[in-house]
């Protein structure tokens, strides 16, 4: 997931918890068996998503030295979290 954002005029409505998830849903059906994010720590208002990501179950991990993970392009000082979710497979009732 890439910049979940939400207008000024339409945060707390929960609106960022429905684009998240919608944005499993639609990897679980693409067979996706995880999802990730990475969430500004330097950045207030991406520390309060950073709450609702951990309310849905994301979980802040580290990424292996070496790894070939996907990194945000900032500068030098960007100070980051990278956020995974195991998405459950879906269920036979929904095929």
């Amino acid at each position: 997931m890439s910049s979940v954002a939400v207008h000024e005029n339409f945060r707390r409505m929960g609106i960022a918890k429905r684009l998240i998830a919608t944005a499993e849903a639609q990897a679980r059906a693409w067979g996706c068996r995880s999802v990730a994010l990475h969430c500004e720590l330097n950045n207030h208002r991406a520390m309060k998503l950073y709450r609702v990501y951990r309310e849905l179950g994301f979980k802040c991990i580290s990424v292996p030295e070496g790894a070939k993970w996907p990194q945000p392009k900032a500068s030098p000082h960007f100070n980051f979290c990278f956020m995974m979710k195991l998405l459950k497979p879906p269920s036979a009732s929904a095929a």
